[in-house]
């Protein structure tokens, strides 16, 4: 049997689908905590897009079976709106969000609910899939629509689904792929029946549009410092043409295949087991510096549903602060925090409190500065009477991140990156990620949602909070002794 979440996995690499029917062992058995907050956001505009059909009747009951016989029972009858029937046989399986009966009487409208703001590819493979899997079983389709999410709603009182959604009719474009899709079913279908795991190239497949929950597997045997890691990336041809030569290490990339800069200086770097260091250019960079220097780095929330009034969708809501400052070259530092903890919007008492820590003058340092400057602009934009400040400190900002994207300083153990999780255990070995509850901003952000819900208890919310400030202080720490690092050399 095919299914449709599984046919979508297969268009992005076949051998997931062979994996999933026959190694069902290989599958983490816990759901990634960032993955299920994914799954939620969708269970949640998926809510509201049954309000958009009022009256509905629900297929999806306890048992894959039951719900087959419930949905065959329910179009039978004619019911106008039915909410995810199930329809299986002809090796098929998929389950649609919402099925709206036209006035013939005798065909379907398909609504398929998405957490996206805007008509996708793989939403169009998706609603392709289901047309074929009713039809095949004998029912007849009208119109495709896709229900997305209209980022330009901006909320103020009680969610409006109306205005929050907004309903595409994208039967042209699925139509137009309807052919092709069937063709891929078909070959999907005898990937199934191979006994043997089919053999399938890694090029760029393993992590987009989904990363694979089959990568630790398929990678096995990846070694470290891979071509596929190299600074910038490499386009699929040039892998193809280095895995044709049987190259997976980067040191064994020939000259001339790598063209960007950043590239060829880490190629350097893993080679020959050297760090690349470019003095009077990272001098230069840090000449820029005035103190006071503050340290600043956020962390942010970005629900799909506005959870306060005056956020669009998607907008981030900035919750929580770290700042670190130093007043003069060598001087104590001072640390400075704000979380909020309250179901309220969290970025009005932010602001105040920050804009009464950092002053008039003095520069402003982030690592990847273009989030926290657009964070700035976004309050500035809500709360004029901040207005002022924000744009002084988006005048001042510096980002750290620079001396190492732009290859001024290079590491093998960087990786070809330039993040502060790549750099930090370099430089400064001695302060680590890996002794915090909470490693990473995507963790950081759901946990925050869990923290300010009213129904959790108060000792589970200070739990919360304590990682949480943690986390994001030692992001600011960072930022000051890979600074002291950068000062010394010579």
């Amino acid at each position: 049997m095919l299914t449709k979440s599984d046919f979508i996995k297969y268009l992005q690499c076949p051998k997931y689908l062979w994996l999933h029917k026959h190694r069902k062992d290989l599958i983490p058995a816990e759901v990634d905590e960032n993955l299920q907050k994914v799954f939620d956001t969708g269970y949640e505009i998926e809510s509201y897009a049954y309000k958009l059909f009022p009256g509905g009747a629900e297929a999806q009951v306890a048992g894959f079976n039951e719900s087959i016989a419930k949905s065959k029972q329910l179009m039978a009858q004619k019911s106008p709106i039915i909410y995810q029937p199930t329809i299986s046989g002809k090796e098929l399986f998929c389950r649609a969000d919402i099925i709206k009966l036209n006035a013939d009487g005798m065909s379907w409208d398909i609504y398929e609910v998405k957490s996206s703001t805007s008509v996708k590819d793989l939403n169009l493979h998706d609603l392709a899939f289901q047309k074929v899997c009713f039809e095949v079983n004998g029912h007849k389709i009208g119109r495709l629509n896709l229900v997305c999410v209209n980022n330009q709603y901006v909320r103020q009182g009680e969610i409006d689904p109306a205005a929050l959604l907004q309903i595409e009719d994208v039967t042209d474009q699925v139509l137009a792929l309807e052919a092709e899709i069937r063709i891929e079913i078909m070959k999907a279908l005898d990937i199934i029946k191979l006994y043997d795991e089919p053999k399938v190239r890694i090029l760029k497949q393993c992590r987009e549009p989904y990363a694979c929950v089959f990568l630790d597997y398929c990678w096995k045997d990846v070694p470290e410092h891979s071509i596929y890691e190299i600074a910038g990336g490499l386009p699929e041809d040039k892998l193809n043409e280095l895995l044709d030569e049987g190259i997976l290490e980067i040191k064994n990339i020939p000259d001339g295949v790598i063209t960007s800069v950043a590239g060829l200086r880490h190629h350097q770097a893993v080679k020959h087991q050297q760090v690349h260091i470019e003095v009077e250019n990272i001098q230069e960079e840090l000449a820029q510096l005035q103190y006071p220097l503050y340290f600043l780095d956020y962390e942010t929330f970005a629900p799909g549903v506005p959870l306060f009034d005056g956020y669009r969708p998607y907008q981030r809501m900035t919750f929580q602060y770290s700042l670190h400052v130093q007043a003069a070259p060598g001087g104590p530092l001072e640390h400075y925090e704000y979380l909020a903890k309250d179901f309220t919007d969290p970025s009005r008492g932010l602001a105040k409190d920050l804009s009464e820590r950092i002053g008039a003058t003095g520069t402003v340092i982030a690592w990847n500065m273009g989030f926290e400057k657009g964070c700035n602009s976004e309050m500035a934009e809500r709360y004029p009477e901040f207005a002022a400040f924000f744009a002084s400190v988006n005048e001042r900002m510096f980002d750290l991140m620079q001396v190492f994207k732009k290859g001024y300083y290079v590491h093998h153990e960087f990786h070809g990156s330039a993040s502060l999780k790549k750099v930090l255990p370099v430089l400064v070995p001695e302060l680590s990620y890996g002794d915090l509850e909470i490693h990473e901003g995507g963790t950081a952000s759901n946990k925050w949602r869990d923290m300010i819900d009213p129904k959790l208890s108060p000792a589970e919310a200070q739990a919360i909070y304590d990682n949480l400030i943690k986390y994001c202080e030692l992001d600011t720490l960072a930022m000051v002794r890979i600074l002291e690092v950068l000062r010394k050399i010579k």
